[in-house]
């Protein structure tokens, strides 16, 4: 079992707490049973949070043999919400070939 808790920010979602539940969890599990056991744990996304049971609770008979795909599961059901400021680039003006459908920002 986990006895510390770390921050953890991953490719735009910080899962907080849940990141050592879900480590410590025993698999094979289902999407159900997580929500269940995990469903009030937020989520804090770029522009908010989502718990966990809004977003495992969109998927139906799903089982996790490790934290890993749990993980993915959850990755993939955020989708472009966890991304922050879209058609954000590094880049001023926009590169050879690039097309951008924001307005140009200048900061």
């Amino acid at each position: 079992m986990s006895n510390s808790y770390s921050p953890t920010r991953e490719l735009g979602i910080e899962f907080g707490e849940l990141e050592g539940k879900l480590a410590d969890h025993a698999y094979p599990t289902t999407n159900e049973e997580l929500v269940d056991t995990y469903g009030e744990y937020a989520l804090e996304l770029p522009d908010g949070s989502e718990s966990l049971g809004e977003l495992l609770g969109m998927t139906s008979n799903e089982t996790y043999n490790s934290p890993t795909e749990a993980r993915q599961a959850i990755f993939n059901m955020v989708d472009s919400r966890a991304i922050g400021r879209k058609f954000y680039s590094d880049r001023t003006p926009p590169a050879l070939g690039e097309t951008r459908e924001d307005e140009q920002i200048s900061f």
